[in-house]
């Protein structure tokens, strides 16, 4: 019996010895925690491109549309797509956005930028930036094609 005493009374002292260094111990700040966490949501994006990869090549591309634009399936949010031709091979990174300068109830213009990263290439690729613009008589019908820009949505009144 008198062992349980002995044994209790010293890890009550354990304890009590414990208290004051874990006051003692500084607090992290909030910085510091920040970029814990940004490290560990990279570290868990950089595990992820594998699955990516598996995906990009089962499928041929990766798409994410927008969902209030017209034509969402020829404008997407972006795209990632695997290109194989026999003079070009590499990927195709597609993003398109409503353009700012061009948006009212009657008419919208949605830019589209398409860039090029090729590990074999035949001739030079050539980065596009294209604007199609859509309009309405009002919000009841459904938007029509107008318009196409070359140069981007900068150049549209």
């Amino acid at each position: 019996m008198s062992e349980l005493t002995t044994n209790a009374s010293e890890s009550s002292e354990d304890l009590a010895s414990a208290a004051p260094e874990a006051a003692a111990r500084p607090k992290r700040s909030p910085a510091r925690r920040l970029g814990c966490a940004l490290l560990l949501v990279a570290w868990f994006a950089f595990l992820m491109t594998p699955c990516a990869l598996f995906y990009l090549a089962a499928n041929g591309e990766i798409r994410l549309e927008h969902a209030d634009i017209p034509q969402a399936h020829a404008h997407p949010r972006l795209l990632i797509a695997l290109l194989s031709e026999p003079d070009a091979r590499g990927l195709r990174i597609e993003r398109a956005s409503i353009a700012q300068g061009a948006l009212d109830e009657t008419r919208v213009c949605v830019e589209t930028a398409v860039n090029f990263l090729l590990w074999h290439a035949g001739e030079s690729s050539q980065d596009v930036r294209y604007c199609d613009c859509y309009q309405r008589r009002d919000s009841a019908v459904s938007w029509t094609f107008s318009d196409t820009y070359n140069r981007g949505c900068a150049t549209v009144d």
